[in-house]
């Protein structure tokens, strides 16, 4: 049998590499396909890709062991919840061989690899869940978090609107938001000031 999903990437995520360019120049269906394989891999087919704007829908079809793949992963929750992270692991990356589109397993690979320390590992494990779950405020977040760290504040700002937007109840997303449009807020009232000081004082009319 087979499975068929709906995915939606955002040029946000991959302004960075070549899946960025599909955004300016699709070209042709073909060529859009096979980008879209070489990032997808080889066991998911591409049935329609669409640009609209900053976003793009993307049909695909793979074999469908996702209950084979959901049960890994709450047999890795499980072995997790019995300090074995090593085990744990082992059954994610398991899961995702069967099913490589498995949101819950992306993830935990992501939380995995953001725990030591290797962010671009935990980026892209979590761009993949939120394209999978399409907006998923737990992932949006991390990756906002990770912004952040990385001093990279304007795409942080976007990554926890959007971590706000998907789940409005998130207070933890929306106060994440809020501290950091107050940080970039006091960040340029300084150099505000100073422009101000620098400038001549006004001549007096004699």
């Amino acid at each position: 049998m087979k499975k068929i999903l709906d995915l939606l990437i955002h040029l946000e995520d991959h302004k960075h590499d070549g899946l960025g360019r599909l955004f300016l120049d699709p070209g042709d269906e073909r060529e859009m396909r096979r980008s879209l394989r070489e990032y997808l891999g080889a066991k998911v087919a591409v049935k329609s890709a669409v640009v609209e704007g900053q976003r793009m829908r993307v049909r695909v079809e793979l074999p469908d062991f996702q209950a084979e793949s959901d049960n890994l992963v709450r047999l890795a929750r499980d072995l997790a919840g019995r300090a074995r992270p090593g085990a744990a692991l082992g059954q994610l990356e398991e899961a995702l061989k069967i099913f490589p589109l498995n949101g819950a397993a992306l993830k935990g690979l992501g939380r995995a690899c953001y725990g030591r320390g290797d962010f671009a590992g935990a980026t892209a494990f979590f761009v993949r869940a939120n394209e999978v779950l399409r907006e998923d405020g737990e992932a949006l977040k991390a990756l906002g978090a990770m912004a952040q760290q990385e001093g990279r504040e304007p795409s942080a700002l976007a990554y926890y609107e959007r971590a706000a937007a998907a789940n409005p109840k998130d207070d933890a997303a929306r106060e994440a938001l809020e501290r950091l449009r107050e940080r970039m807020a006091r960040k340029f009232r300084p150099s505000e000031a100073a422009a101000e000081l620098s400038e001549p004082p006004p001549r007096r009319s004699r």
